[in-house]
């Protein structure tokens, strides 16, 4: 795999510096899960209180959610594949392509909410409908934070296809295969996450 270089005496400083990004990430990662593990523990002790608990059938439209979330995460996956492949017009492609499938992600969720809506369970409406309202827009924040990564990585990697010293002429960039291993290791967590959450409502509200 044909790279671009940098002197020796910037390899040491820079995996030091890769090694601290890649630790802050896992450590975010370790916080959002144990936001989310603490929430949905919350939400079994409230299921207890039978008082202030409404027992629906979860909208359908989140079985949608769960789908675009894997397929987003596929696309992801062939991505970083093409570009390890130096098939750089073609990875950019399939980043911009995860990015769209996580905004139709997003926007079934707000038809999810929708149709809870519909069944009578409002924001501000009963604990149980309450909590899916509140962890999917937890959610929704980080999978929103992940597409403007990729944004940004998009418009860089569209710019360098232009430039015959980078991509343009063949090479593969150290920092951005560092980039894109940042964001697929994030990209599949929140993915999982989501799938996570999604068979948690199905069997808690079923």
């Amino acid at each position: 795999m044909e790279t671009i270089q940098k002197p020796y005496q910037n390899q040491v400083p820079l995996l030091e510096k890769q090694t601290a990004v890649r630790m802050m990430l896992y450590i975010a990662m370790a916080s959002i899960t144990m936001f989310f593990a603490v929430t949905t523990s919350a939400l079994l002790v409230k299921k207890a209180d039978v008082l202030n608990w409404a027992q629906f059938p979860l909208p359908t439209v989140f079985t949608l959610s769960t789908l675009l979330a894997v397929l987003s995460s596929v696309s992801f996956y062939y991505s970083s594949y093409l570009y390890r492949s130096k098939k750089f017009a073609i990875a950019k492609n399939f980043l911009v392509l995860s990015a769209i499938i996580s905004l139709l992600f997003l926007a079934s969720q707000f038809m999810g909410f929708e149709a809870l809506k519909n069944m009578d369970f409002p924001l501000t409406g009963n604990v149980a409908g309450s909590f899916i309202y509140y962890l999917a827009i937890a959610h929704g924040l980080h999978i929103i934070g992940g597409v403007l990564a990729v944004a940004v990585v998009s418009f860089k990697t569209n710019k360098d296809l232009k430039n015959p010293a980078l991509e343009g002429g063949g090479f593969i960039q150290e920092s951005r295969v560092f980039a894109l291993e940042l964001l697929t290791s994030y990209w599949h967590f929140v993915n999982a996450l989501w799938v996570y959450l999604f068979l948690f409502f199905y069997f808690i509200y079923q």
